[in-house]
């Protein structure tokens, strides 16, 4: 008795029992995939939400993410090795590391702009800081 399962996928129309392990690894590489989206998406708002918040009296606050941006990236590093499943679209984790990049650039302005304010900064490199804004 063959055994057929009717799915959603709109691609193969049933599959037989051969399939079911097959279409279950997929499965649970999506449910994976989704989990760590979550956590990504958690960590952004927290960031975003921060950066939101960041005046030019309270640049220090924006420091105060490095944390979740490690975190962000371990995430990313996952997300990576999902990418060779091919579960993850190549341009979702382009973004995530830009994301990365951009948040690392603009804390590293940050410290510079708070020395600056202390002053403890050289003059060059507030006249390369201030080329850069």
């Amino acid at each position: 008795m063959k055994m057929e399962h009717e799915c959603d996928c709109h691609e193969h129309g049933r599959h037989g029992a051969e399939d079911m392990p097959a279409l279950q690894k997929k499965r649970r590489q999506l449910l994976l995939l989704k989990e760590h989206m979550v956590k990504v998406n958690t960590l952004h708002d927290k960031i975003d939400t921060v950066m939101s918040k960041v005046e030019k009296g309270n640049i220090g606050l924006l420091l105060t993410q490095q944390k979740n941006l490690k975190e962000l990236e371990k995430e990313c590093a996952v997300l990576s090795e999902l990418m060779q499943d091919d579960i993850m679209p190549p341009k979702m984790l382009q973004a995530e590391r830009e994301y990365i990049a951009n948040v690392k650039d603009i804390m590293h302005h940050a410290r510079l702009f708070k020395r600056g304010l202390r002053g403890n900064v050289t003059a060059e490199v507030l006249r390369n800081l201030e080329r850069k804004v």
